[in-house]
């Protein structure tokens, strides 16, 4: 037991004032701190996963390296492998026997928006950091069953028509371990839930293993790991596609698009 809780149930037992609550935004700097502390020890992961959608499924595995590198196979129902490795963006296509490889030309900020899009159905929430905004976050502690206690941090931006988009994160405190993700927007609710984790004592810390996903309080679907590898060690090359026997290779840049004429 640390010294502090052992301070805090002295404090408990003793009938004396409970220490006072964190402000707001103090709390949501200390959501930040301990997802980048989280995010430092947890370097590279390698899933394999099992999404279902009514009579669907879709079978993928997916690998990430700091910095900057990873890797995502869709292998039912339609084989497909993206990667980056660092500089260039891979597309191996089985159907089509196509191997392309971009080299991305783009400002930074463009750069990693193009990759988010790209793999974000790849990464599962839970293994990559939340994206939690420097200001315009309310941060409260909540009791949480898979906590004891946790962060709720909530976020509300404007869509493209001025209406709000409330997201809402439930991360256990205080290591920041992802529970669950609440998205309203147009009067819809859709929720992501972490039903079972998997637990690595030695990095301090746990993953999803069971996922569902929820709209309005009906389950869409639920997406189940079946292979967890946290902190593995994987080479540069896993990341630098070549194209199999019999494959076409094409090369391309990814720039800027040029501004239209006026």
């Amino acid at each position: 037991m640390s010294l502090r809780t052992s301070l805090m149930l002295s404090v408990l037992l003793l009938g004396c004032p409970k220490e006072p609550a964190r402000a707001p935004e103090n709390l949501a700097s200390e959501a930040r701190r301990a997802l980048a502390e989280r995010d430092k020890r947890l370097t590279s992961y390698l899933v394999e996963a099992s999404t279902t959608q009514g009579d669907q499924t879709a079978t993928h595995t997916f690998v990430a390296r700091a910095p900057n590198r990873v890797k995502g196979s869709l292998l039912t129902p339609t084989p497909m492998t993206l990667a980056f490795d660092g500089t260039r963006f891979f597309k191996l296509s089985p159907a089509e026997k196509k191997l392309e490889a971009f080299e991305l030309k783009l400002p930074a900020e463009k750069a990693a928006l193009f990759l988010t899009t790209q793999f974000s159905p790849f990464v599962p929430e839970g293994y990559r950091t939340p994206l939690v905004p420097s200001k315009g976050v309310t941060a409260t502690k909540v009791a949480h069953p898979k906590g004891p206690e946790a962060f709720e941090l909530v976020v509300s931006t404007p869509d493209e028509a001025g209406k709000p988009i409330t997201v809402t994160y439930v991360l256990r405190f205080p290591g920041g371990d992802f529970l669950s993700k609440k998205t309203q927007a147009g009067g819809v609710t859709s929720e992501l839930v972490v039903e079972a984790e998997h637990c690595d004592v030695k990095l301090s810390l746990c993953v999803p293993k069971v996922v569902v996903q929820r709209e309005n309080g009906a389950e869409l679907g639920r997406t189940t790991f079946t292979r967890i590898e946290l902190s593995p060690e994987v080479p540069n090359d896993a990341f630098s596609l070549t194209a199999p026997e019999g494959y076409t290779f094409e090369k391309h840049e990814l720039v800027e698009s040029a501004a239209p004429a006026n």
